[in-house]
């Protein structure tokens, strides 16, 4: 192989060169970040804020009670708290939230007899608070007895508008997801620690006078929040001792749906706030964590579903980069025959990701969807924290 044929092999493979390079820049970044970021020593507020917990439900019978009763359970102090519940189910979640509602005063039910939307629910909710911090969560979440507390002792800084926790994968069967979900831990405490984090996640608090309503069909709404809070020039935080614990899907299938669902409003935050990309005016967080984040889950699903189709056309027609084309086209069909299997699925769970990245892609830019009511995920049974 002489230097021409070199360099012509690399540049018929240019999508997955930057694809490399991208992802090599931000795990340096991360590692150089995240590495040392020592444990957050926090003191409990001398004197608890009052907090409103929102919770939209939609057909969650088999596990609101269980749900319901890890957050009673919490230390917060119960009359410094509210729970403020938007329903809209047409199974038997209504009477188990008024059952609850009955015995703990603190609940508080509005029930909403046609669906209108997951923004329409929250803006809803977000009216009904008294809470100087409002605390998002879903209904699918299971607390630590000690994360109510955690999270809202972070705003005794002035500075901090926004604070999300770690996801913990409850149902550990599904080892891969807990992989992943180590590596992007790292990410986003390396984010925390340049500027703010640009992703929420379904547990979330926030300075209730900073947040925004919601337009109808909005959806991604966690982060809509935190982008609409960094612009305002306050810092949004991630604290992985903020712990919450949430069931995936184990059914393959089911599990795709719901990353493509998420990614659909991620994208559309991301696309929507395209203004920020590189921008100055909002420190390291225009600089590197919004183009960062616009790199992982806009522009490398496209360079990534692209490498294997160039290899074939390549392989099939003109030959000009055989050494990276077998490897490549090799890679995918080892990782997709042995997904099941332990060495090879934490590959096959990045390759779907960014499938499902280019999915909801496609489906904001080209299909048009505005998918604004959360659909009922089928998980397992629920588990104790």
């Amino acid at each position: 192989m002489n230097v021409t044929e070199f360099f012509t092999m690399f540049a018929v493979h240019i999508a997955l060169v930057i694809f490399c390079l991208g992802y090599l820049a931000i795990g340096a970044i991360s590692v150089k970040y995240g590495k040392n970021v020592p444990k957050r020593s926090l003191e409990k507020p001398q004197n608890f804020p009052f907090i409103s917990v929102v919770i939209p439900t939609y057909n969650e019978e088999e596990i609101i009670a269980s749900r319901l009763d890890s957050l009673v359970r919490s230390r917060y102090p119960a009359d410094k708290m509210e729970v403020v519940i938007v329903d809209s189910s047409s199974d038997s979640t209504p009477s188990i939230l008024d059952t609850y509602s009955r015995k703990y005063p603190m609940i508080k039910v509005i029930h909403d007899e046609e669906r209108k939307g997951l923004a329409t629910a929250l803006n809803q909710a977000f009216k009904a608070c008294r809470g100087e911090i409002v605390v998002k969560s879903d209904s699918d979440l299971t607390l630590a007895e000690d994360t109510l507390v955690r999270i809202v002792s972070h705003f005794s800084d002035p500075r901090i508008g926004a604070v999300t926790g770690r996801v913990n994968v409850a149902n550990a069967e599904v080892s891969n997801e807990v992989q992943y979900r180590g590596l992007h831990d790292a990410i986003q405490l390396s984010e925390s620690e340049i500027d703010s984090v640009f992703m929420a996640h379904t547990f979330s608090a926030y300075r209730r006078h900073l947040m925004k309503e919601y337009k109808q069909k909005e959806y991604g709404d966690e982060t809509i929040q935190t982008i609409h809070i960094r612009k305002q020039g306050y810092k949004v935080v991630f604290d992985p001792e903020v712990k919450f614990y949430e069931d995936y899907p184990e059914d393959g299938k089911e599990r795709l749906r719901q990353k493509i669902r998420r990614s659909e409003g991620l994208t559309r935050v991301l696309l929507e706030n395209s203004a920020m990309l590189f921008n100055p005016k909002y420190g390291r967080f225009g600089t590197y964590v919004f183009p960062s984040n616009y790199f992982m889950f806009i522009v490398s699903p496209l360079l990534l579903m692209a490498t294997p189709l160039v290899a074939a056309v390549d392989l099939a027609f003109f030959s000009l980069a055989t050494y990276l084309d077998i490897p490549i086209l090799a890679l995918f069909g080892i990782t997709i025959v042995g997904r099941k299997r332990s060495k090879v699925s934490s590959v096959w769970t990045f390759l779907e990701l960014q499938y499902a990245q280019f999915r909801a892609l496609i489906n904001v830019t080209i299909m048009k969807r505005r998918d604004y009511k959360w659909k009922k995920i089928e998980r397992v049974a629920p588990r104790q924290s």
